[in-house]
């Protein structure tokens, strides 16, 4: 009987894939090799990513620390101008321009905005987030101009001082100061803001010494609050005098000098309760140093701004390159 053979076909497939699987092998092992030097190629530059990314995420630690004690003195100078007796809301009114205002809402504004991003940098530093980081940088480039702008408007408002204020003095002394102030909004804004200036400043009127007809004798001979003042008889407001007798000050008491008896050669005796000189050159004074102080903050917090900005964004673009790498080991 003649041998048994097998189908030619069954045959043929066996014989193709022992060939495919002996190529296959080498092929493999090709791969592998490829696998394992991409991976430690990737592993040395990962290892060296991690070093700067350890030295920028400490140094961003190290800045988010200062940069929210400087945030949080930014906001308390901003708030304490705001909110001192003679401070940025009443110096409008007198003056007749906000500038000093808007450019101390923005100071509270930049430094409330500093601190909080303080934290948010901390936070993106921390989990190394990139869209964190690129929000912290983002927003502190936000800050930067918000901060520049109070700066020039500050050492604008600085250099326009004296142009007006005078007149402006004049003006509302004369027209508002004490009238109607129960029914009229503006004019109890004006009396309230002139109050506080003299108080603290210490002075009374507008302009000039004790011999000046501008200055505490300018409401008895210009205003017309005098003329709500008879029954009383004052001669000067409460907010002119020093602490001490106060009628004596006022002029309601018999006192041989001001402010009752002006200039006269036989009543030449100094009030010792009374400011005598005009509020015009100490508010000017004030206002200088005041909007330096203000523009040389909102000058100085941005330098630190910067230096933030330039470090957030390095780290967010290491942060973004470890997903590159990934990518590339797969």
């Amino acid at each position: 009987m003649g041998k048994v053979q097998r189908p030619p076909d069954e045959t043929s497939r066996k014989f193709t894939e022992a060939l495919l699987n002996k190529n296959q092998k080498p092929l493999k092992r090709q791969r592998s090799n490829r696998s394992a030097r991409s991976t430690a190629s990737s592993a040395r530059r990962r290892q060296h990513d991690d070093g700067c990314v350890t030295c920028l995420r400490g140094t961003l630690h190290c800045y988010n620390v200062c940069i929210l004690i400087i945030g949080c003195a930014a906001l308390g100078i901003g708030i304490w101008l705001l909110v001192t007796d003679f401070g940025a809301r009443k110096v409008t009114p007198v003056v007749g321009n906000q500038l000093y205002e808007v450019t101390t809402y923005l100071l509270i504004a930049g430094g409330g905005a500093v601190a909080l991003l303080a934290f948010c940098g901390c936070c993106g530093t921390i989990r190394e987030d990139k869209c964190v980081l690129s929000f912290y940088g983002t927003t502190l480039a936000i800050v930067l101009i918000v901060l520049g702008v109070a700066c020039g408007l500050a050492f604008f408002f600085r250099s326009e001082l004296a142009g007006h204020i005078q007149g402006r003095m004049k003006q509302t002394l004369t027209l508002n100061y004490g009238v109607e102030v129960r029914t009229n909004a503006e004019n109890k804004r004006l009396t309230d803001a002139w109050d506080a200036m003299q108080r603290q400043l210490q002075c009374c009127g507008v302009v000039g010494n004790f011999t000046s007809l501008e200055g505490y004798i300018y409401y008895s001979l210009n205003t017309k609050w005098i003329t709500s003042q008879k029954s009383t008889n004052q001669k000067v407001p409460e907010s002119c005098c020093s602490s001490g007798d106060v009628k004596i000050c006022t002029g309601e008491a018999d006192f041989n000098g001001p402010p009752r008896f002006f200039n006269s050669e036989l009543f030449k005796q100094t009030n010792p309760f009374l400011y005598t000189n005009g509020c015009y050159d100490a508010l000017i004074k004030y206002l200088q140093t005041y909007s330096a102080v203000v523009g040389t903050v909102a000058a100085v917090v941005p330098l630190f701004l910067v230096f933030g900005i330039i470090i957030s964004f390095c780290l967010c673009s290491r942060v973004s390159g470890y997903g590159h790498d990934d990518e590339v080991d797969l």
